[in-house]
C-alpha cells in the first residue's frame, strides 16, 4: 500500500521518467494498476509520466479537420510544372470571380415599377439614362407620340417615339440606359436586328430634327411610323425562344 501511494505521488509530481527501471513485484503491480486506471498523467505504452503542469495546448479540431492539408502541403517539394498549374488554377478562379461580378453589375434584375415607393425613383433613373434631346414630359411617350402625330407635329412626335422605343427596350432588358450615352451609341448596342432596324430608322429622323433643326416631311415620318408599328407588334408578341 505504501509503495502504491508512493508511486502515485511520484506520478503526479512527474518524478518517474521513462528511464526508471522498477524491478520489484510491488513496482510491477503498481505499473499494471496504473495501466488499467487510465490516468491522464501516466503513459502506459512508454511507462512514462506526462507532466500535468503547465497545461498542454489543445488542438483546434475544426481547424485541423478543414485545414490540416496545409500542413501536409510541401510547396518546396513541388515541381515547377505543378506550381504553374496551381498558379493557373488560382488565376482562372480570380478571373471567373471578376467576370461574375461584372455580369451581375451589368445585368442585375431591374426593380419593378409596381413596387411601392419605387415608381418615381425608377422613372427618374430611366429618364436620366436617355440621351440629350429625348426627355419626354410624360409617363407614356407612345400615347404622346400618337397625339403629336394626329396634330401634324412630326418633330415632337418623333422625339416621343424615340423615347418610347428606348424605354421599351430598357424594360425588356434588351438595352440598358446609361447617362452620357448618345442615341447612336444606344442603338448600336442593340444586338437583335429585329429591334434595331425600326429603332435605327427612328434615330435617323430624330437626328435630323434635333441636330439639323429640320421638320420631317409627312412621307418621311410615315415611313418611320410604319416601322414603329412593326416594333410595337414585335414587343406585344413577346420574346421568341
Amino acid at each position: 500500500m505504501v509503495s502504491l501511494t508512493l508511486w502515485l505521488i511520484l506520478g503526479v509530481a512527474g518524478a518517474v521518467g521513462p528511464d526508471s527501471q522498477p524491478d520489484s513485484e510491488a513496482d510491477l503491480a503498481v505499473r499494471a494498476a496504473l495501466g488499467r486506471g487510465g490516468y491522464p498523467w501516466y503513459n502506459a505504452k512508454t511507462d512514462s509520466v506526462i507532466p500535468l503542469w503547465p497545461p498542454q495546448p489543445r488542438s483546434f479540431r475544426g481547424f485541423d479537420r478543414w485545414f490540416g492539408w496545409l500542413g501536409r502541403l510541401r510547396l518546396g517539394r513541388l515541381h515547377l510544372g505543378e506550381l504553374l498549374i496551381i498558379g493557373m488554377v488560382i488565376l482562372a478562379l480570380s478571373v471567373l470571380l471578376v467576370v461574375l461580378v461584372e455580369l451581375w453589375r451589368r445585368y442585375r434584375p431591374i426593380s419593378s415599377d409596381s413596387e411601392p415607393g419605387v415608381t418615381s425613383i425608377a422613372r427618374a433613373n430611366r429618364i436620366e439614362g436617355l440621351p440629350a434631346g429625348v426627355r419626354p414630359e410624360t409617363d407614356d411617350p407612345w400615347a404622346e407620340a400618337v397625339r403629336w402625330r394626329a396634330s401634324g407635329d412630326y418633330a415632337n412626335a418623333i422625339v416621343c417615339l424615340f423615347a418610347h422605343q428606348l424605354l421599351t427596350l430598357h424594360r425588356l432588358r434588351i438595352l440598358r440606359l446609361k447617362p452620357g450615352r448618345t442615341g447612336r451609341q444606344l442603338v448600336r448596342a442593340i444586338d437583335d436586328p429585329r429591334y434595331r432596324t425600326p429603332v435605327d430608322a427612328t434615330l435617323g429622323l430624330f437626328e435630323s430634327v434635333y441636330y439639323g433643326h429640320l421638320t420631317p416631311s409627312p412621307e418621311a415620318f410615315d415611313g418611320v411610323w410604319t416601322q414603329a408599328e412593326d416594333f410595337e407588334r414585335l414587343v406585344a408578341a413577346g420574346p421568341v425562344s
